[in-house]
């Protein structure tokens, strides 16, 4: 005690266990300094004693004792002492310890009160958090009630403006079919006062069922109801006949048209009536603010780089009254203005212009002004070459099982993540003459042409995930797929790449039709002389072996790993002949004969059987009705099967009927 107090410590003192626990419990030392040899609980005890109640556990206990044993010091240590000195002790010594401990068990109890004023901390911003996401959850439910209540009222005025405008159509039509007539009678008549009021009420007409239809169409595009009706037409085309129905309308103001078409048009696969109706909204805007001047209708078409896109671009401009910045910000609203003042009552309600917007993003294009009031307005429309609603419905069709038609000359694998270029390119090789399959990664693509064993595949090389480079590796590495050929396609230029990785060419993006054409030709795709064998083989040294002589005797080769895999495929690839192994996983030759027989369109196949097992009399029997020959696999037999190969082709052709 004396030693302590001198150090500044302030000291209880205790006689026995007991006591200890008795004054720990009032004052609650920041060290307890416990002897062993006591009477009543020794220390043992008497540690064991404070570790049992929570609020002194924590204490660090110091044993100071007469005994120096290992076993009591392990003792002292295993009932929950920090630390044993053994008397008669070191002055320096113990209170070296007795400083580190009080000064840990401080540190202790500090970040003990620190965490647990984190705690509280933690806990009340999580009851705010609570209240908070109860507050969000009441904010969104009432966002959802509103949300669910602007659409029933835009839906009932959707509903309205519909009923109205073909409630206010009929009574039109009719006050226009009887203005025409009494039109008609005044100047059978030959009462010209008349005629100029009538035609004056007959144009008055023509621009309320106008704005009638534009109010109907609107109701259309709203509800989600108007839809796109895709065809392909010629562009110029398109822009001769709309300039010889337009020019009334432009010279009924003293204006000049004139068409100026940049480049080679070409054709476009869009809606044609929807594209005709943004030109014309745009020349009527145009006309009705421009009097005594120039209207110029500008069409060219261009390949984006940035989306490997082809695009149409129209440009409709005039030097009439133009508009102010303000008045542009507005131009696309519809029931809104140019200028509330206007005299000018055509489109004063905006909604050919509102339309013409809705028409534009429907087909995936964008429309923009620019004008200069006093100067005149400048409308311009970007609209793609090709029109795509929706994705293709070919993967979907593959991955259900459903069959690839595939009349005429073969099956196209077109793998490209571009959904424009996959369109375009089934668009081209469809009037080609073959039947397409897409797909919009490298991944899905190889599985694919795993299933599809297409005639050639059409890779795109810049693909997120697995590029073209990749997935010609895996097709060239793929015994069953090497021999396809693949025409990898790419905005960059990278020939030699592709032939060092075993493309069989490569286009450079834009791909035209033409180009198309004649690269499958190139390859024999479209020549029905070229013969066909199909190899059913499941041993891949002999497939490939017997696929490597007949590609050097100029045959091609469809490769088939079983009679299963032969079987579905044989609608696609309609061989000239059949090279058969008998002894096959999954479908044996038996098995495949005997159905290639029961279907008539496959009758007339000639089926060659190579096998390496002697056969028996049963099944030779079995056989005979099937198939045309049976050759033993020997290296020596190489002459003699291209002999009967020859032999069973020439003879198939002349006979409608053959092998049954």
């Amino acid at each position: 005690r004396a030693i302590l107090q001198q150090k500044g410590f302030h000291v209880l003192l205790a006689k026995s266990g007991e006591e200890a626990l008795a004054l720990a419990k009032k004052k609650k030392p920041d060290l307890i300094l416990l002897d062993i040899d006591m009477p009543g609980w020794n220390g043992y005890e008497t540690c064991q004693h404070f570790k049992k109640e929570a609020s002194l556990a924590p204490i660090p206990i110091l044993f100071l004792s007469i005994f120096k044993n290992v076993e009591d010091k392990q003792r002292a240590f295993a009932v929950g002492g920090v630390d044993y000195i053994s008397k008669p002790f070191q002055e320096e010594e113990l209170l070296a310890r007795i400083q580190s401990h009080v000064e840990l068990y401080r540190l202790r109890e500090k970040l003990a009160e620190e965490i647990l004023q984190q705690d509280n901390e933690i806990f009340t911003y999580a009851n705010k958090m609570d209240e908070l996401e109860k507050k969000v959850q009441e904010q969104v439910a009432a966002l959802n009630k509103a949300k669910e209540m602007a659409e029933t009222d835009q839906l009932a005025k959707t509903q309205f403006l519909a009923n109205m405008s073909h409630e206010l159509r009929t009574p039109m039509n009719a006050i226009i079919g009887y203005n025409e007539m009494l039109l008609e009678d005044a100047e059978d008549l030959g009462v010209p006062e008349f005629v100029a009021d009538l035609e004056k009420i007959h144009l008055e007409g023509k621009l309320m069922l106008g704005l009638i239809n534009g109010v109907l169409d609107l109701s259309r595009i709203e509800s989600g109801e108007m839809e796109l009706h895709l065809e392909t037409f010629q562009v110029e085309k398109l822009l001769n006949e709309f300039i010889a129905t337009a020019k009334p309308l432009v010279e009924k103001k003293s204006n000049e048209l004139k068409l100026k078409i940049i480049n080679d048009l070409g054709e476009m696969y869009a809606d044609l009536s929807k594209t005709h109706q943004i030109l014309f909204n745009l020349l009527t805007h145009a006309v009705t603010f421009t009097e005594d001047g120039h209207i110029c209708i500008e069409v060219k078409r261009e390949f984006v780089q940035e989306n490997g896109r082809e695009k149409i671009f129209f440009s409709i401009s005039d030097d009439g009254i133009g508009m102010t910045p303000k008045q542009q910000e507005r131009i696309f609203q519809p029931f809104t203005p140019v200028d509330e003042n206007t005299t000018h009552r055509l489109n004063g309600t905006r909604l050919g212009l509102a339309i013409t917007k809705h028409f534009t993003e429907m087909m995936g294009g964008t429309i923009s002004v620019n004008s200069e009031f006093g100067r005149g307005s400048t409308f311009s429309v970007c609209l793609p070459a090709l029109v795509i609603t929706e994705k293709l419905t070919q993967e979907a069709d593959i991955k259900d099982g459903k069959p690839l038609s595939s009349e005429a000359h073969g099956i196209v694998l077109v793998i490209d993540d571009d959904i424009i270029t996959r369109e375009l390119l089934k668009s081209y090789l469809s009037k080609l003459g073959y039947a397409v399959a897409v797909a919009a990664d490298g991944e899905t693509g190889f599985k694919m042409a795993k299933k599809l064993r297409p005639d050639t595949i059409l890779l795109d090389v810049k693909m997120p995930g697995m590029d073209g480079w990749k997935v010609l590796s895996a097709l060239k590495n793929n015994s069953l797929l090497s021999d396809i050929p693949v025409i990898m396609t790419s905005i960059v230029e990278e020939r030699n790449k592709g032939v060092a990785l075993g493309a069989a060419d490569y286009l450079v993006k834009p791909v035209k039709r033409a180009q198309l054409a004649a690269v499958l030709n190139k390859y024999l795709m479209a020549n029905d002389s070229q013969g066909l064998v199909m190899v059913v083989e499941d041993d891949i040294i002999t497939r490939e072996n017997m696929a490597e002589m007949l590609k050097l005797e100029g045959w091609r080769v469809f490769k088939a790993e079983n009679g299963r895999v032969a079987l579905e495929h044989l609608e696609d690839k309609k061989p000239s002949l059949i090279l058969l192994d008998l002894m096959m996983p999954e479908m044996d030759g038996f098995e495949f004969v005997t159905r290639l027989r029961q279907n008539e369109k496959w009758r007339s196949i000639p089926v060659v059987v190579l096998t390496a097992t002697k056969l028996s009399a049963e099944d030779q029997a079995r056989l005979h009705s099937y198939v045309d020959s049976i050759l033993q696999k020997a290296s020596n037999q190489k002459e003699e099967l291209l002999r009967q190969i020859h032999q069973q082709v020439a003879a198939a052709i002349p006979n409608s009927h053959f092998g049954v």
